[in-house]
């Protein structure tokens, strides 16, 4: 695999990418319209029996009290969603952590909810309550993930992906760094992180590696560009 070769590939893949995730932002945004909707429309219709007389008014106050429940939501989309942080090695008089970014499984899962069978009847019906809110939070990180992919270092990223093909098994970040010349590693990897199928571990120290699906793609991409599937080089 030549590094032009890397370059194009992961050009094409973060295309791929950035389509699903465009698709998932449709998708998530569209959800939480249409639960934001039916939500809006059962708290007015509560409030307009139960406490407030005129509709306009009810339909106000469920308004700012929806409104709130969803800036609170914004406002803790970084606790919810925010990069995992991972012990790495200690460089010098300190320890790096590295962080890596979450894929779009888990952007799905916290938009619907944890509905584990241990949680209690009341957490489960907070669960279902917030869940518009919920929804449009995870199509606004969505967004971002997406702007994101846009701007992924090709030329670093494609180097390391290069690296780890060639290997064809799991490469300690420091041997990598090492032989790439990675200068700010903890960008790198936060970067590679945002790469479909880059794998971290941390058994006895941190390393990376490609999923099997990753690199039957890589080895499906290099036939269709060359015929040179098998040729790791």
């Amino acid at each position: 695999m030549k590094k032009e070769q890397a370059r194009r590939w992961l050009q094409e893949w973060l295309k791929h990418q950035q389509q699903v995730t465009k698709f998932s932002v449709l998708g998530l945004a569209g959800l939480a319209a249409v639960a934001w909707l039916l939500e809006l429309g059962l708290v007015t219709l509560i409030v307009r029996i139960g406490f407030v007389g005129s509709f306009s008014m009810a339909f106000l106050f469920s308004g700012v009290i929806l409104g709130a429940v969803q800036w609170l939501t914004l406002r803790r989309l970084s606790d919810n969603l925010g990069d995992r942080v991972v012990p790495g090695a200690e460089l010098g008089d300190r320890e790096v952590r590295y962080r890596l970014a979450k894929g779009l499984p888990e952007v799905w899962t916290y938009a619907f909810g944890n509905m584990d069978t241990d949680l209690l009847w009341q957490e489960k019906l907070v669960g279902v309550l917030c869940m518009p809110q919920r929804l449009a939070a995870a199509a606004v990180f969505a967004n971002r993930r997406q702007l994101e992919l846009q701007r992924v270092n090709i030329e670093v990223c494609a180097a390391v992906i290069r690296q780890l093909y060639r290997a064809a098994e799991r490469v300690e970040i420091l041997k990598l760094a090492d032989e790439l010349q990675l200068k700010d590693l903890v960008a790198v990897i936060r970067e590679v992180s945002l790469v479909d199928g880059v794998l971290l571990s941390t058994l006895r120290t941190a390393g990376l590696s490609l999923a099997g699906r990753l690199v039957e793609s890589i080895g499906e991409w290099l036939q269709r560009d060359g015929g040179s599937g098998a040729d790791r080089s």
